[in-house]
């Protein structure tokens, strides 16, 4: 260790370098040298960038140019092939047999059409009527134009049988049109095609121009980093070296040590305060070390337990608003809560229970009667959310909102969820019977569904709640709607996974649910529930 210090020393010591020397004799902030640095290499990056983004510019545009000209040859090509085939079929009608179920003469009008349609689509989609090829497009749009009538009359003669004037018109009218048409497609495609090849081997040659440029740039870039990165991190590791140097001298009871620093930078400064330092410390120095050693762990070991405890407690009271407690006590053990509370999609099954007749019941009544009910209901509602393994997800005033599967995976959701809604049905009269009145009663519906929701934390920093959001709460909530005094409305999917008899119920046109929505009655109900009209089928 002490020759590779010393080795150091000697590479990068002032006294030995020129470079190093000037650098160090600056008498510029140290701050101000390396923001110096730094925005030498932060413009040679820049440089690069830039001439990265115009190489690759050209790059693009060349290859613009060249899927234009594929597209143009595909567009003549198609030309060719299908003015092949109208050939053949014109050749072929004057020998077709009138039983055929598509004849060649019906198959070459139908070729004439279907090319002039690709080629003024073809003009009208690529934009190709200012450019030479555009103009040779639109000549041979026109040409196959002026076949369509030549076709047709290929046809016309065939049906009436005159097959000597089918071959006519086909020999000396139809065959050397079209033929022309084949020359002038082949011949715009070899073309292009040889145009893009030239184009395409100026690009590779481009390419390695580009490469061999972006290659001297950066090894230019990278010496010019080196050297800057040299001569400041010299100027920076010398005085270093000579301050610790002096430093573990006069932790080893040296104190007459000095720091030879010719720096006329921030270090220069430490290295004299080093020295000052030195002559005061004496016979104190050892003591106060080992003080500072102690109190230094002592301080680690107290602000990492102290850390410890604090997320813990923070960990513990966001999930006590959410689980049970013997879950939150398997999280806390675990420690997966981040884990658990993530963002994502499941299916889950959702209670929703509400009062019914409240909104008379709270405006006849005194506050603290209205109070005294909801805090009797959720009170009395709550115990029995934890034994089902429920999670409740928000009181809404006078309704609640339950999930299962969510955000701890449960077996069997939509049972679990229908034993917690009779319980809950079984539980409630007695619970607030103290607080009913002779008039004004009230009463709790219950809604239950199924199905896909997105489940994670919303608020903001110093208020955080774990919701649910989707079809599956929206259709409970509106089941809960519907829902009677007494009684308990399951959506579709739910009974089917519950697989218990149910009375049938609706079907309902639910508000921001569109079409009939089946619905199911569990056999406690107390009351019926009226059905929607149903339209009639077609």
């Amino acid at each position: 260790m002490e020759h590779r210090t010393s080795f150091l020393f000697d590479l990068f010591s002032p006294h030995d370098n020129l470079l190093v020397r000037s650098v160090s004799g600056v008498r510029i902030s140290l701050r101000y040298k390396l923001l110096l640095a730094f925005l030498m290499l932060v413009s040679m990056m820049i440089a690069m960038a830039f001439l990265g983004l115009q190489t690759l510019g050209a790059a693009n545009q060349r290859s613009a140019l060249l899927i234009r000209d594929q597209q143009i040859i595909a567009i003549f090509n198609r030309i060719h092939h299908g003015i092949s085939d109208a050939v053949t079929f014109s050749h072929d009608a004057a020998m077709e047999n009138p039983g055929e179920q598509k004849p060649p003469a019906a198959k070459l009008v139908n070729e004439i059409h279907d090319l002039i349609l690709f080629s003024g689509q073809s003009l009208r989609k690529l934009g190709y009527e200012t450019t030479p090829e555009g103009a040779k497009l639109m000549g041979v749009h026109r040409q196959m134009q002026a076949l369509a009538p030549v076709a047709m009359a290929i046809q016309t003669n065939r049906r009436s049988g005159d097959l000597d004037a089918v071959h006519r018109i086909a020999m000396e009218k139809f065959t050397p049109a079209a033929q022309r048409i084949q020359r002038e497609t082949f011949t715009v495609a070899t073309t292009i095609q040889r145009a893009m090849e030239r184009r395409a081997q100026a690009t590779r040659e481009d390419y390695i121009r580009s490469r061999q440029l972006m290659a001297v740039a950066c090894l230019v870039a990278a010496v010019l980093s080196l050297t800057a990165g040299y001569a400041i991190s010299s100027s920076v590791l010398w005085p270093v070296e000579q301050i610790g140097r002096t430093l573990g001298q006069v932790s080893a009871g040296q104190f007459g040590a000095r720091a030879d620093v010719p720096n006329q930078d921030e270090f220069g400064t430490l290295a004299r305060d080093v020295n000052r330092m030195s002559l005061r410390l004496g016979g104190l120095y050892s003591r106060v070390e080992a003080q500072k050693a102690k109190l230094a762990g002592l301080n680690s070991e107290l602000e990492h337990k102290v850390r410890r405890q604090v997320e813990e407690l923070e960990r513990t009271n966001r999930l006590r608003r959410f689980l049970p407690g013997p879950v939150v006590n398997m999280i806390t053990q675990s420690g997966n809560s981040e884990d658990l509370l993530r963002s994502q999609r499941r299916h889950v099954t959702v209670l929703f229970a509400d009062l019914r007749g409240f909104t008379a019941y709270s405006n006849s009544v005194p506050p603290d009667h209205v109070i005294g009910a909801l805090n009797a209901f959720h009170s009395a509602l709550g115990p029995l959310i934890t034994l089902s393994g429920g999670t409740l997800e928000r009181f809404l005033g006078d309704g609640l909102l339950v999930l299962f599967n969510a955000p701890v995976r449960c077996g069997d959701p939509a049972a679990r969820a229908l034993g917690l809604a009779r319980d809950m049905q079984a539980g409630f009269p007695g619970a607030v019977r103290p607080w009913q009145t002779g008039s004004f009663r009230l009463g709790l519906g219950i809604g239950i569904a199924s199905g896909q929701a997105t489940l994670g934390q919303i608020g903001f920093e110093e208020r955080l709640d774990y919701a649910a959001i989707g079809p599956a709460p929206n259709l409970a909530a509106r089941l809960c709607e519907r829902a009677q005094d007494g009684q308990i409305l399951l959506c579709e999917r739910t009974a089917r996974a519950v697989g218990a008899p149910l009375g049938p119920a609706g079907p309902f046109r639910l508000k921001g649910i569109s079409g009939m929505v089946p619905a199911f009655v569990a056999e406690n109900a107390q009351r019926a529930c009226k059905p929607d009209s149903v339209p009639p089928g077609p």
